[in-house]
């Protein structure tokens, strides 16, 4: 895995943080101010666009985020240890792509008020994995309005933002994406205007980067380091 990108891992972790977002289960620690600060928001666009009216394509989406994380060695049934990667992930991720695609051609983009939040999510989730770039990027304009009016959750978007720019060698801008290391560590890509960062994760709903990386730390047992490394 040395050298590769760890552009999926930032959305494996999707379903993560949203555990860690939505408060502590019984018995464990009360949550840190940012927790609490996108549980607000999460349940405030859950409140404005609804449950979704469309059952029958949230349960599709679903299955799809299923397919994908459980192909990344993500899932319930995963146990402790390094994950395990599929060894056909690039035709996993071209037939969800094809899939994702003609959801796409025939309903738009599915927003939270057709779907609900975790099935518009998994939409995205797709997205980011997706090996068709061109499609990716020509999708951003419109997701970046469907996001400004709180159609869709803004957390989700940021992974495309910056693994569109990343694919472009270019600075990201809410540091989720991370190359694994030849020494077996993981590294973030570089980010723009660095002191920022933060306020930038906190308007998309992302916790702080400090916590980012001991949640990394901890789904894949991999130390992460110092370095910055750049998108090349």
């Amino acid at each position: 895995m040395a050298g590769g990108l760890v552009s999926g891992w930032g959305w494996r972790l999707a379903g993560l943080l949203m555990m860690v977002s939505l408060g502590p289960r019984s018995g464990a620690q009360q949550p840190a101010t940012w927790q609490k600060y996108i549980q607000q928001r999460h349940q405030e666009l859950i409140t404005l666009n609804g449950p979704g009216t469309n059952a029958a394509l949230r349960d599709e989406l679903l299955k799809m985020r299923d397919e994908d994380q459980q192909a990344r060695g993500i899932g319930p049934a995963k146990g402790a240890g390094p994950v395990q990667i599929a060894s056909n992930l690039a035709e996993i991720d071209a037939a969800l792509t094809a899939q994702l695609k003609t959801i796409v051609d025939g309903n738009g983009w599915p927003t939270i008020a057709m779907v609900g939040i975790d099935a518009s999510n998994a939409a995205m989730l797709v997205l980011t994995h997706t090996h068709d770039h061109a499609w990716q990027a020509s999708l951003l304009p419109q997701l970046a309005s469907l996001a400004d009016h709180k159609k869709i959750e803004g957390s989700a978007l940021a992974f495309v933002i910056d693994k569109d720019l990343v694919a472009q060698h270019q600075l990201q801008r809410y540091g989720t994406q991370f190359k694994s290391m030849p020494d077996g560590t993981i590294a973030m890509y570089g980010v723009e205007d660095p002191a920022e960062l933060d306020k930038r994760r906190t308007m998309v709903m992302l916790p702080p980067i400090d916590a980012y990386e001991q949640q990394l730390a901890a789904m894949y047992h991999l130390k992460v380091s110092g370095k910055i490394v750049s998108a090349e």
